[in-house]
């Protein structure tokens, strides 16, 4: 996650135009998403929303209020960065020629990524990670040739405060 980005997470009912309402709200106040992700959760009927932007204190603080207000939102909180975890996956194609393909490996397993696929001269890894984990692999493996990044954006939890 970019600095400074704060994460929204909601839990809403899987009705019809719910998404679009939501959506409208950020749309109103101007407000760009780096991230959005939704799906079904613990709770049939239901989705949990993890959203991410770049806003001050009060202009998330007015967000979550106005979420609230909304007849689908059963649940929204600013979810603060030491009182929850946060994981992005992606999917990254790299050059993998036959005698650089060691060395990528060794970086996947450093990064704690998988092998989704293993072509003639590419390689597809899979990680699911912190986003700033993630810019760290997308720099180790740029001077070998990236062919294609897919992120799924951020998805996060509240833990357990200490």
């Amino acid at each position: 996650m970019k600095a400074g980005a704060k994460t929204i997470v909601a839990l809403v009912e899987n009705e019809s135009g719910t998404l679009n309402r939501l959506m409208s709200l950020f749309r109103r106040k101007a407000l760009s998403l780096d991230s959005f992700t939704a799906g079904d959760c613990e709770q049939d009927g239901f989705s949990r929303l993890s959203l991410v932007l770049h806003a001050d204190e009060g202009t998330v603080h007015q967000c979550v209020a106005q979420m609230g207000k909304l007849i689908d939102v059963v649940d929204v909180q600013h979810l603060p960065d030491d009182d929850s975890v946060r994981r992005e996956l992606a999917l990254v194609t790299v050059n993998s020629s036959p005698e650089k393909r060691r060395e990528i490996l060794e970086i996947a397993q450093i990064m704690k990524c998988e092998v989704a696929h293993l072509g003639h001269d590419t390689l597809t890894l899979e990680c699911a990670a912190e986003t700033r984990h993630l810019e760290h692999l997308f720099a180790l493996l740029e001077p070998y040739g990236i062919h294609q990044i897919v992120r799924s954006g951020v998805v996060a939890i509240q833990t357990e405060k200490n």
